[in-house]
């Protein structure tokens, strides 16, 4: 396989030679290029997906091996990818990288055997716990939690309500709570301390846990919100999303739909619309944004068809600059003729909080009145 002592004439022909051993060059760093979902080597995350390129194939046939990590966005070819895993080469320009990948150094260097990965003898490789992982559906549990908030809340629970009054919610509101917010009993098995917690449901498998008392991690990290565990059927993590579908949105009228980054932003603005609206959160992260805009540009699509009528998108994001820079970014992957996008709507209305549940707090009137301004004007289109 060694190109030992092979001149070539440029540094195109030296890059080509590497693409045709890509995965040979990566398995001697231990990185086996068929596991669908691996670790990430950047961000640590099991969202790493190899795939040949269909763009660039020059000289190699297959295409150039490349990886996206659907968690961090890393994007890469060999090369990237050994800037990352190699320190040695970290800093090193693309002509030095190639000629030490073909250098008889590298050549001579074994394989790094991951003793956590079974290996069948026909190049397909998988993680041992990958399939031994079980799968968790929440749905009798989420049931358990919506019934435990109705009856702390009932019982006037003090930890529960006076938490939920310092979010400025009030008595009456607690009633559109039911069946979308639900609340789960923890013990630390560590400390043995007890915990209530609010969990926001975002799919049949996955859920936010909102932590009401502080806890500290073994690292000493405060933790404020945990993700239920990621398990293969988790699409997201976006509190009501789920929520979102053609029929709701033709039985109701519900053509306006309100997304939020935060979940008690969700929540206040579903509590001001006393539920008659559609609204969900992105989580704040990024990497939910395709997920999000593919999705409600399918909705959008069939509601055109079977309606006529296109979607409002209004983004009600945080007035900082991650949510500015979310905000353009939906935006942007939003962009349908079946789909109209309001983006500037919270610098309107958020005339004292950052995000809509600091609003509440501060000035509820004005915001409830904004809201149904916003909802009632968009109607008529």
């Amino acid at each position: 396989m060694a190109f030992v002592g092979v001149k070539y004439n440029s540094f195109n022909q030296k890059l080509i030679e590497v693409h045709k051993q890509d995965e040979e060059i990566l398995a001697k760093y231990g990185i086996q290029t068929d596991i669908e979902d691996d670790e990430c080597f950047v961000c640590g995350a099991e969202k790493l997906n190899f795939f040949y390129s269909k763009t660039n194939k020059e000289g190699v046939e297959r295409g150039y091996l490349k990886c996206k990590c659907f968690s961090c966005n890393f994007t890469g070819d060999v090369l990237d990818i050994v800037k990352v895993v190699d320190p040695n080469l970290k800093n090193s320009k693309p002509g030095a990288i190639v000629e030490y990948l073909l250098s008889e150094e590298f050549q001579k260097r074994p394989n790094i055997i991951d003793t956590n990965r079974e290996y069948t003898g026909v190049k397909k490789v998988r993680k041992k716990d990958k399939k031994e992982k079980p799968i968790t559906d929440y749905i009798k549990f989420i049931n358990i939690w919506y019934g435990n908030l109705k009856i702390r809340l009932s019982e006037r629970n003090e930890e529960i309500t006076s938490y939920l009054y310092k979010r400025g919610f009030n008595k009456d509101d607690f009633k559109y709570m039911y069946g979308y917010l639900g609340l789960e009993d923890w013990t630390n098995e560590d400390t043995g301390k007890n915990y209530q917690n609010f969990i926001f449901p975002c799919s049949d498998y996955s859920f936010i846990r909102r932590l009401i008392k502080e806890y500290y991690t073994k690292k000493g990290k405060l933790l404020r919100y945990m993700n239920s565990i990621s398990v293969p059927k988790t699409e997201h993590y976006c509190y009501l999303l789920e929520m979102v579908t053609v029929n709701r949105i033709i039985k109701n009228n519900f053509y306006n739909i309100y997304i939020c980054e935060g979940t008690f932003d969700t929540l206040t603005v579903r509590i001001l619309f006393k539920n008659q609206c559609l609204c969900f959160a992105t989580g704040g992260a990024g990497s939910n944004h395709n997920l999000i805009a593919d999705k409600l540009k399918n909705v959008a699509k069939e509601v055109f068809f079977k309606t006529g009528k296109r979607l409002n998108i209004v983004t009600l994001f945080d007035v900082d600059k991650a949510g500015e820079k979310g905000k353009e970014n939906l935006a942007e992957l939003l962009k349908d003729d079946c789909i109209r996008v309001y983006k500037n709507f919270s610098k309107m209305i958020l005339k004292n909080g950052k995000d809509i549940n600091e609003e509440l707090q501060i000035n509820r009137n004005e915001l409830e009145n904004n809201l149904h301004i916003i909802d009632n004007n968009l109607k008529e289109l």
